[in-house]
């Protein structure tokens, strides 16, 4: 009896940690970064670049951008990088160990095509 009873034991563990260790994974792709930073907005044939200091919101959920279209991110070497052609270019980069990012938007929004540059600095949104 004690056999069987360690078996079970030892199954119950064994699911219980695949169970963490998913439910572990799952909770680091899923965050939201809250990045304070220098915006350089420019409208293309328009009169010049403007810059200002801006608070972009990330918000990953299952290691997804989410936003107008949802990209799919790659998160390796503690970075993550989300990369996109599709309506708009778009190339998101935050780097998890200085917590830096770097967004390029180019696009067109009814006015015309414009460029945006985002760099800054992040922290965790609770």
């Amino acid at each position: 009896m004690s056999l069987i009873f360690k078996k079970n034991i030892k199954t119950t563990i064994l699911t219980f940690l695949f169970f963490l260790s998913t439910y572990a994974v799952g909770e680091e792709k899923s965050i939201n970064y809250q990045c304070t930073g220098l915006s350089q907005f420019e409208l293309l044939g328009s009169s010049g670049m403007k810059e200002e200091i801006k608070i972009n919101n990330y918000k990953f959920v299952d290691g997804v951008l989410q936003g107008l279209n949802n990209i799919e991110c790659s998160w390796k070497n503690n970075i993550i990088k989300c990369e996109s052609n599709f309506l708009n270019v778009r190339r998101l980069s935050i780097n998890l160990d200085s917590q830096e990012v770097t967004d390029y938007l180019n696009g067109n929004k009814g006015f015309g095509v414009y460029v945006e540059n985002f760099k800054g600095k992040c922290k965790v949104e609770n």
